[in-house]
């Protein structure tokens, strides 16, 4: 029997309770949460990707963009919390941040 998957087309409505929920990532294109995921909208084409929030994860906890504009760091509430960088021009995985140390399960600031 063959597996289905489903893949989003347009997600509607945004996370209000993310630190940093909405940001620039160039001219036409806006970066935020919505659900599990990171939305990057097109504003003059009216397209979206998205980045999708990892497994085993409660949900989205902050953003933050670099100052150049080409990595995104997503923090995800889980049992340690977790900070995932992604490259913003290939939406590719660069590196997942977690530490043993922390005594929370969610980072609710952050900066590059």
């Amino acid at each position: 029997m063959a597996m289905s998957t489903l893949t989003p087309r347009y997600v509607f409505g945004m996370k209000g309770d993310v630190m940093d929920n909405i940001a620039y990532v160039d001219e036409s294109t806006v970066l935020y949460p919505a659900g599990h995921n990171t939305v990057l909208y097109h504003i003059e084409q009216k397209v979206q990707k998205f980045i999708p929030g990892s497994p085993d994860t409660e949900g989205i906890s902050s953003l933050a963009i670099s100052a150049n504009r080409k990595f995104v760091a997503v923090a995800e509430k889980a049992e340690k919390g977790m900070i995932t960088v992604y490259d913003l021009n290939t939406l590719k995985r660069r590196k997942v941040l977690t530490t043993a140390d922390l005594g929370s399960k969610e980072y609710v600031s952050m900066s590059f």
